[in-house]
């Protein structure tokens, strides 16, 4: 197999990397720039499908789907591959399930799900509790805040076992961080817990649709094109040249070498 050589070669085709290769090459169009994703496609945690839905078959965001006023980058990304948002409905029925496959599945139409007043109890201390570390944490430079090593030494999970009283607070919370970050709380730095919340202004905000939070807008699917939020990386992926985005391709391994200086 013959090789071949590139300036700048970026490992996932998700919105960073494809950002990334983008901004190079609009900095310098001389570099020659390769991304490699593993996946059969581009978009990492964005994902769009065709699903059955009342009227046939509709488009469904699977991964990341909401976007924020508050989120400029991709506010701007969005205007600029010439797409449109939509304010995420609330109104109506909601439909909750937690707790298992074999979990009574409740419905609800107020602004959250009803809860026992110790559950409520729980809930609204364990917010006060996480609010309170967030206003310590640098979002800047996260492992100057104090406890910055207790905190990223243990997990969200850890926390949450000590703090929370009740199953259901824990469920919930479980469902919140596989919704915001695709992670069990296990899996998650709790000082990188903290400083997401603090960037967000606030654990609430990553799950509010109110003005400036974290489940604000979605973006249109159109007719087109398809393809929901994956519709950013689909684009991004045509600006940098489909040739230059190759998918299927896993890197397994990374050497770098260090050129010896001219004493030695």
């Amino acid at each position: 197999m013959s090789e071949e050589h590139f300036d700048v070669v970026v490992v996932g085709a998700g919105l960073s990397g494809l950002s990334a290769a983008r901004r190079l090459q609009k900095r310098n169009p001389q570099l020659s720039v390769l991304v490699l994703e593993a996946r059969d496609r581009v978009g990492g945690r964005t994902v769009s499908k065709d699903l059955p839905a009342a009227n046939g078959v509709d488009q469904w965001d699977m991964g990341g789907q909401w976007v924020s006023s508050s989120q400029t980058h991709v506010m701007e990304l969005i205007q600029e591959l010439g797409l449109e948002v939509f304010p995420q409905y609330t109104k109506g029925k909601k439909v909750h399930h937690v707790g298992g496959p074999q979990a009574k599945i409740k419905t609800y139409t107020t602004s959250m799900p009803s809860y026992s007043p110790l559950t409520m109890l729980d809930f609204t201390l364990l917010l006060w509790r996480i609010d309170r570390l967030t206003q310590g944490v640098s979002v800047e430079d996260p492992m100057s805040s104090p406890n910055a090593e207790l905190y990223d030494s243990m997990t969200l999970h850890t926390f949450m076992e000590k703090h929370i009283w009740t199953t259901q607070v824990k469920e919930e919370l479980a469902l919140c961080s596989r919704i915001v970050f695709g992670m069990e709380p296990s899996q998650i730095s709790f000082l990188y817990f903290l400083m997401y919340s603090a960037a967000a202004g606030g654990t609430l905000r990553l799950l509010e649709t109110t003005p400036g939070s974290g489940q604000e807008l979605k973006v249109k699917v159109r007719e087109k094109d398809k393809g929901g939020t994956q519709q950013l990386s689909k684009k991004l992926a045509e600006q940098i040249g489909k040739e230059r985005v190759r998918l299927g391709a896993a890197v397994t391994t990374i050497c770098q070498v260090t050129t010896p200086s001219a004493r030695g």
